[in-house]
């Protein structure tokens, strides 16, 4: 049951047309493994993360946000949800795991991968992830929030209560978050 989902870097590599698919991953996981310095793996480390997990987590702050001055508060909340406890409650993932078993995107899917019903970190990456959501991952922001919605501009809010969550999702996003 193993695939490579995450471990590929994302970046461009000039190859041939007829340069083996095997080459072309060995390579993309190498390039993954510059990112891997001890500082990085120092930091995943000091939020009680293996590697593995870091990466998977970076997976879903790329996914949530491609913006790297969001990816750290992002990471924060994640970090923050998942050490107390509560779920992540991500959309990406439910929808990653809906899709991979071929029912479209449902945020309610029953799924292993599906953070808005289970607790912890899903069983692995949900896609590639950069060097700045890894950092992210490994040096977060130092905030409060455990919450955040992308607004229908695609602004992240942040919040630190439900109250506070519920009063920007009803105040940034209407269409978004009715589907």
């Amino acid at each position: 049951g193993a695939n490579l989902e995450g471990y590929l870097y994302p970046d461009s590599f000039q190859k041939q047309s007829d340069t083996p698919a095997e080459t072309i991953v060995r390579q993309s996981i190498q390039e993954l493994q510059k990112y891997m310095t001890a500082d990085i793996v120092s930091g995943l480390g000091a939020q009680g993360l293996s590697v593995y997990q870091g990466m998977t987590l970076a997976s879903i702050v790329e996914k949530e946000t491609s913006n790297p001055a969001d990816q750290p508060i992002v990471a924060q909340v994640f970090l923050s949800r998942y050490k107390q406890g509560m779920m992540l409650g991500s959309d990406v993932t439910a929808f990653y795991g809906s899709e991979l078993a071929g029912a479209g995107q449902q945020v309610f899917y029953e799924s292993p991968y599906n953070t808005r019903l289970h607790t912890g970190l899903p069983p692995g990456p949900i896609g590639n992830f950069t060097y700045s959501a890894l950092r992210a991952v490994a040096k977060p922001a130092s905030t409060d929030y455990l919450y955040f919605v992308a607004g229908d501009d695609g602004t992240l809010h942040f919040s630190r209560t439900v109250a506070e969550h519920e009063a920007a999702v009803a105040e940034f996003c209407h269409q978004a978050c009715s589907q």
